[in-house]
């Protein structure tokens, strides 16, 4: 199952996309389909410190007789330290999307990504010149607490100082993650900027990737995101998990109270017990 985590479709005006927004985005999305891909998540960026009271603009499309599941996703480009850009589940704006993707601008932001945000994915700008190195005792933190890090080719397709960029940026981050916990992403602004899933598999081992690596970054490293966005959404702090009560079966509801793994209540057992004991007091001959 191959995956495509960014599509970009964030409004050129106002607060919802428009017809011919909306038009682009499908293009994109049933080429996606036809090259192969089953899942794509539709990506909206933010600059600095989301606005209050943020209304999720992402609609996913109805596509009748394509089998695809669709993502909403949000990347932050955070570029103050002191801000506080609310990355938490208690954020209803952030809980609106299915995934939560941060774009640090600076080291001293990177290494907070690394060590302290609660998001799935670090998004760089591997189409221009890393602000500053990236180190494996930073990497290896965001490793150890499943985030995952994204190469994005639509800007190499656009640009060849780009493409050039991306490649060394690219080396430089295989080598501190040694290939783990990685996502190859479009970022495609047209369909036509768009590649199917073995083309880019090759271009992943031009990076330095094996070809089974490669491949694991558009499937399995993409659904380990997509488990960990759940994950981060449904429990708090990755310890206790959430569920409406309604979700519950109809032999489970003694997890409610009052009721017995068997779906008997508390008292029934007892009951049970007390008027077999009154039947066999009554069965006693009198002396």
């Amino acid at each position: 199952m191959f995956y495509d985590l960014n599509i970009p479709v964030t409004p050129s005006s106002g607060s919802t996309p428009s017809a011919l927004d909306q038009l682009e985005t499908r293009k994109r999305v049933e080429l996606l389909a036809h090259l192969g891909y089953q899942a794509v998540a539709y990506n909206n960026e933010i600059t600095g410190k989301m606005p209050q009271n943020h209304v999720n603009p992402i609609t996913k499309l109805a596509l009748p007789g394509i089998n695809l599941k669709q993502y909403s996703r949000l990347t932050l480009v955070v570029d103050d330290i002191s801000q506080n850009y609310g990355l938490n589940t208690n954020n209803p704006s952030i809980a609106s999307y299915d995934i939560l993707a941060v774009n640090p601008t600076n080291e001293k932001l990177f290494q907070a990504a690394c060590g302290t945000f609660e998001v799935d994915i670090i998004s760089l700008d591997m189409s221009a010149r890393l602000p500053f190195y990236l180190k494996h005792s930073t990497v290896g933190l965001a490793v150890e607490r499943g985030i995952y890090f994204e190469l994005c080719y639509g800007a190499a397709i656009r640009d060849a100082t780009a493409r050039r960029n991306l490649i060394s940026n690219a080396q430089s981050l295989i080598r501190v993650t040694r290939g783990k916990n990685i996502i190859i992403s479009s970022q495609a602004m047209r369909a036509m900027e768009l590649r199917g899933p073995y083309d880019i598999v090759n271009f992943g081992t031009l990076l330095g990737l094996n070809q089974a690596v490669a491949k694991d970054c558009l499937s399995s490293h993409c659904r380990a995101v997509a488990m960990h966005a759940e994950t981060r959404r449904n429990t708090n702090r990755a310890v206790m998990s959430v569920a409406p009560v309604a979700s519950l079966a109809e032999t489970e509801q003694w997890k409610l109270g009052g009721g017995t793994p068997g779906g008997k209540r508390k008292n029934d057992n007892k009951g049970t017990a007390s008027n077999k004991k009154a039947k066999e007091h009554q069965s006693e001959p009198v002396k």
